[in-house]
């Protein structure tokens, strides 16, 4: 089928494709019908929690074919969906159900590519393939629901006055990998081609999650695929915070893209989407014991009962929403 379009091979060769290359089950699976029945079915046996997250991407809209392989459009639709997983705490991902709407011209190849890519990402977090649905579609749609087990679901609304917020990793570097890519630029610095790998090839934090989780109370958590903004918008709800700029982790290839513009460096690391790092709350006396158990963790404010400041260099700046919005 070498060279084929995907209207050659089928809705069920690509079914039959899915099947023999699938993930076998691990004893903690507990499946009872795997894929090719009307419904999978699985025997939990578990004291925890289950949990259940779905993402969807839609070409020319969270990817471009022209810039992002197969290989990395397939490991993107499952590290976004294990982001909200991770953002749970102390979670395990189990089971993952992909429909793809694909066009008719798409070569199998591509799709194969994607498929395994899809399963490779599935394998390094131990999640079963489960089911899903194929069509016909104008552009490539991939809408994943991604369920698992957890044993204390930590929600977005659990901060109280005075609790420290924090940060996993560094913001900006995707939506500056966007931008180049959408300049089309032919010769890329090294940075560059770094912020673009950020935006192309993201990865979820649920080993961070479960390693904090495990070992002190996280008072709230989310993960910041909307932007920091909002997951700092999400985790104050009817509270306050204050925000120190300065504070906010940004990589070195993000300084040196923008030239040290500080206007342009906060506009990326506070509006720009699909870093998928972590932004959670905790009690202040825990700070100590969570930056020697994640030295990489970074705080940049904290909780109050007033409205949500942010402070840069000592003084309040207004801040508003100036990120994506899809309607």
């Amino acid at each position: 089928m070498k060279g084929k379009n995907i209207n050659k091979l089928g809705e069920f060769g690509l079914i039959d494709f899915i099947k023999k290359h699938n993930t076998k089950p691990k004893s903690y699976h507990n499946v009872c019908l795997d894929i090719g029945d009307d419904c999978f079915s699985f025997n939990p046996h578990t004291k925890s929690k289950y949990i259940v997250t779905t993402d969807i991407l839609i070409e020319n809209i969270h990817f471009k074919r022209q810039w992002a392989t197969a290989k990395q459009i397939g490991q993107k639709a499952i590290e976004v969906n294990v982001s909200d997983i991770a953002s749970m705490g102390n979670s395990k991902p189990l089971y993952a159900f992909i429909s793809l709407g694909i066009p008719k011209n798409i070569s199998v190849d591509f799709v194969k590519e994607l498929f395994n890519s899809i399963k490779n990402t599935c394998d390094k977090y131990g999640i079963h393939l489960s089911g899903g649905d194929t069509v016909g579609a104008k552009d490539i749609t991939i809408s994943v629901t991604l369920a698992g087990i957890c044993d204390k679901p930590i929600s977005r609304t659990g901060a109280k006055n005075g609790d420290l917020i924090f940060v996993t990793g560094t913001f900006g570097d995707s939506v500056a990998g966007l931008e180049i890519l959408s300049k089309a630029k032919k010769n890329l610095t090294s940075c560059e081609r770094n912020l673009i790998k950020k935006h192309l090839i993201p990865q979820a934090r649920l080993k961070e999650a479960n390693l904090i989780s495990k070992a002190i109370k996280i008072t709230s958590m989310t993960d910041s695929s909307d932007g920091l903004f909002k997951s700092i918008e999400l985790l104050t709800e009817n509270k306050g915070a204050v925000i120190n700029m300065e504070k906010i982790p940004l990589s070195q290839n993000l300084i040196k893209y923008t030239n040290k513009d500080y206007n342009k460096l906060y506009n990326c690391a506070l509006f720009g989407g699909e870093e998928f790092e972590l932004v959670f709350t905790i009690n202040k006396k825990d700070k100590t014991k969570l930056e020697k158990l994640l030295p990489n963790v970074t705080c940049i404010g904290y909780i109050n009962n007033g409205k949500v400041t942010y402070l840069q260099n000592g003084k309040q700046k207004k801040v508003k929403y100036n990120g994506y919005k899809h309607f």
